[in-house]
């Protein structure tokens, strides 16, 4: 595939030494990290010219400074220290990981396919003692880019306004594990995305499912990623008996054990591995699936579609990374619908709506998502 290129430039560190190339493209604004080069000096007229160009093209050149990388980079907060333990624990040659990794290749699964969680990507942008950080996860900084704590700060008063639950409150963020995280005057609590989002969705399918009412649910989690929900749903619900992770990632599967174990919730959330998906319960009152069918195969997607159905599952939250459609990611760049295939499992769409109800918002903070919230329909 040709990729129409608009323009580059270099990231300098202090010791002159280009440490990142950020290149302008029809696909997005991309960087790549490279080391040990010598800074090129640009003669002063051909820089002239250069610039000239672009102002006329629509584009301008600005040195990316240090601080600002973490806009478009992977990256994590080493303010805090990791917790005891965890540096030795989570890396890449634990033997735990290293044994997901050849169990998952010996499986024939299509869920395996993958098409964005690819080796190369996960070596490139997640660190695992860090897994909180921005990466593939949970985009901090690259959602919000530049203004971030601004942007963050509005987010956080439209949630606020909504949530009745009192979340913001009940629920706490520590930073571990690289979390970026914002404090304003007068809150005494950190904030951060992993905290604002969960927030957000469980007021959602608190609103439509009133599961703060109910004696007791189960949850199932289809991509679940490091346990995230996990944690935020078992903190919020005392009443939530069960909550199921799955993943197709082995280093999801590894850290979310980890995670669930490191907060406490181990007796009620548990990381599922693939090998053994056939142990799943065959009763769960909901099924979530947030960012992750949308990086995956329609192959992938229909077998997890398929585990949904047979279990007969009452509600199906999706959260897809295209604004107002479910599609998938292909190998070959191109995209598929699913909607019909979610119907034909059963379903009926109960709800659709964006995340943020306030479209100017949408529109500042660069957030289009939405939810799109099933209902099994009843035999008639």
């Amino acid at each position: 595939m040709q990729i129409g290129f608009y323009a580059a430039g270099f990231f300098l560190n202090a010791r002159e030494k280009i440490s990142c190339f950020v290149c302008l493209h029809d696909k997005g604004l991309e960087a790549f990290p490279i080391n040990n080069l010598e800074f090129l000096k640009m003669p002063a007229g051909l820089k002239s010219v250069v610039n000239n160009f672009l102002i006329k093209s629509g584009y301008s050149v600005k040195r990316i400074r240090e601080h600002e990388l973490k806009y478009f980079l992977s990256s994590y907060d080493k303010s805090r220290e990791l917790p005891l333990g965890a540096q030795s624990f989570l890396n890449s040659e634990n033997p735990r990981l290293q044994s997901l990794r050849a169990a998952y290749r010996g499986l024939q699964l299509p869920v395996l396919q993958h098409t964005v969680w690819r080796e190369q990507q996960l070596d490139r942008q997640l660190s695992l003692a860090w897994f909180r950080g921005d990466n593939l996860y949970v985009w901090q900084y690259r959602q919000l880019k530049s203004d971030a704590r601004l942007r963050f700060y509005l987010a956080v008063l439209d949630v606020e306004n909504r949530d009745k639950l009192d979340l913001l409150e009940r629920l706490k963020e520590d930073g571990l594990f690289g979390c970026w995280t914002f404090s304003f005057t007068g809150r005494t609590d950190l904030l951060s995305r992993d905290l604002l989002d969960s927030v957000n969705e469980i007021n959602y399918l608190d609103e439509h499912l009133h599961l703060s009412e109910r004696s007791e649910f189960k949850v199932l989690d289809i991509g679940a990623g490091y346990g995230r929900f996990a944690h935020r749903m078992c903190e919020a619900f005392p009443n939530l008996s069960a909550y199921d992770c799955i993943d197709a990632v082995p280093e999801s599967t590894f850290l979310c054990d980890y995670y669930l174990q490191f907060r406490g919730i181990g007796d009620r959330a548990r990381s599922v591995p693939l090998t053994e998906y056939q142990t799943l319960s065959q009763r769960y009152d909901l099924a979530v699936n947030i960012h992750s069918f949308s990086e995956c195969s329609y192959v992938a997607v229909r077998w997890w579609l398929e585990q949904i159905r047979s279990r007969e599952i009452e509600w199906l939250l999706i959260v897809p990374n295209d604004p107002t459609e479910l599609l998938t990611s292909e190998a070959d760049g191109t995209k598929k619908e699913f909607m019909s295939d979610v119907l034909n499992c059963g379903y009926e769409l109960w709800d659709r709506r964006p995340t943020y109800m306030n479209p100017d918002l949408r529109e500042f903070i660069g957030v289009n998502d939405h939810f799109f919230l099933f209902r099994r329909k009843v035999a008639t």
